[in-house]
């Protein structure tokens, strides 16, 4: 009996001695882990995978063993070693798991957001975006990056989707302009402009928001309502390049010619070469009937760009008024051969070809400006008036 007692204590005294054993050799595991993430974080990749890389997975519980590998997944793409990444991440795919920040991390790799790429591959990115998503990634700062893809492949609709999502909780003013300024780009005038005022209602100095506005109500030729946003933007910085521009030429929509000049005189000082601003000061004079300075200044705007065929069109507009018929002949022949396929030129020439009594010309003219516009109600009464003369 005594003997039977000793040898169940010996048992007892051994079981501890392993268990105990057991719980100091995972305990050493558990403190390479604490310290490999402590590591991780402080972006000390390098340390963090030494630490990491001695752990002995043999001496984990599962859960600790899944926390290794997640970590030394992402402290291998870190460190830009993709493929050992990867092959990481199908290791835990064979153990059952799988998790969205590592999918997050790879598609800002192929964003090329650390530069492990010459060029960044955004269709990939994409792929690893949905499968994050997929797995419950949710961040605001997520959306954004994902909306960038999107922005790689030129899919802005669903850009801004996802941009809209990132400001569910609570937008930045960065997230209000970018989805304003994505509106804009696709058209959708009514919505950038609602954007645009949140912005401003966000921050009411923001000199952005107001220059992207008044161009937005310019395009919506709401131009007094674009003068009162682009006004106080030219206040709040006046020497603005496109904020000045803007406004002068909204004060030209309004017929404010006086303003208008004031402004695009502006952006000239600013910017000499700013053949946009010589234009519509050129026009801007062209109304006022000042023909000499119009002229001056459309000529100035086809010197800073010989392409322009709107100058060469207004330049002709102005020396067919004159009574200048072959000089506008020659002004509107350039801009056809700066932009062939811009209809407005070929309808401007047949009107100097009609004041020059060329009927057949002007007729060519004419069938050519529809051509290219699809329908042109005016150039289609000249034309019937034409051909009904000749015949």
């Amino acid at each position: 009996m005594k003997k039977n007692k000793i040898f169940i204590v010996m048992l007892l005294l051994t079981f501890i001695i392993f268990a105990s054993s057991g719980i100091n050799a995972q305990g050493e595991q558990l403190d390479l882990l604490s310290r490999s993430i402590k590591n991780y974080h402080l972006n000390n990749y390098e340390e963090a995978l030494e630490l990491n890389n001695q752990i002995n997975l043999k001496e984990l519980t599962t859960a600790a063993k899944i926390d290794t590998l997640y970590y030394r997944t992402l402290i291998n793409l870190a460190l830009g070693n993709i493929t050992k990444g990867k092959e990481q991440l199908d290791e835990l795919k064979e153990m059952g798991y799988d998790f969205g920040m590592i999918h997050y991390e790879l598609a800002r790799i192929y964003m090329n957001f650390y530069n492990n790429f010459d060029n960044a591959y955004y269709q990939t990115a994409l792929e690893e975006f949905k499968k994050a998503r997929a797995l419950g990634v949710n961040s605001p700062q997520f959306h954004r990056d994902y909306a960038m893809a999107y922005m790689g492949v030129n899919n802005k609709e669903r850009a801004v989707q996802q941009l809209e999502m990132a400001i569910v909780d609570n937008g930045t003013v960065n997230d209000l302009l970018n989805i304003a300024n994505l509106h804009k780009e696709l058209g959708n005038y009514d919505k950038a402009a609602d954007f645009y005022n949140q912005v401003i209602e966000m921050d009411n100095k923001n000199v952005q928001a107001y220059g992207e506005l008044g161009d937005v109500l310019i395009r919506q030729e709401k131009y007094a309502e674009a003068s009162e946003a682009l006004q106080k933007g030219v206040e709040l910085n006046s020497d603005s390049l496109v904020i000045n521009f803007q406004l002068g030429k909204a004060y030209y929509y309004t017929e404010n010619y006086e303003q208008a000049k004031q402004y695009l005189t502006k952006v000239i000082e600013l910017k000499q070469n700013y053949y946009k601003a010589h234009f519509y000061l050129g026009k801007t004079y062209h109304k006022q009937e000042d023909f000499q300075n119009a002229k001056y200044y459309l000529n100035e705007a086809t010197k800073y760009n010989p392409n322009y065929a709107d100058a060469y069109i207004s330049l002709g507009d102005i020396n067919l008024k004159q009574g200048n018929n072959y000089q506008a002949i020659a002004n509107y022949s350039t801009a056809i051969e700066q932009n062939p396929e811009y209809p407005d030129g070929h309808f401007h020439l047949a009107l100097a070809y009609i004041q020059s009594d060329m009927k057949e010309a002007a007729i060519s003219e004419l069938r050519k400006t529809i051509h290219l516009s699809g329908e042109h109600e005016r150039a289609q009464e000249l034309l019937d008036k034409l051909s009904g003369e000749s015949n």
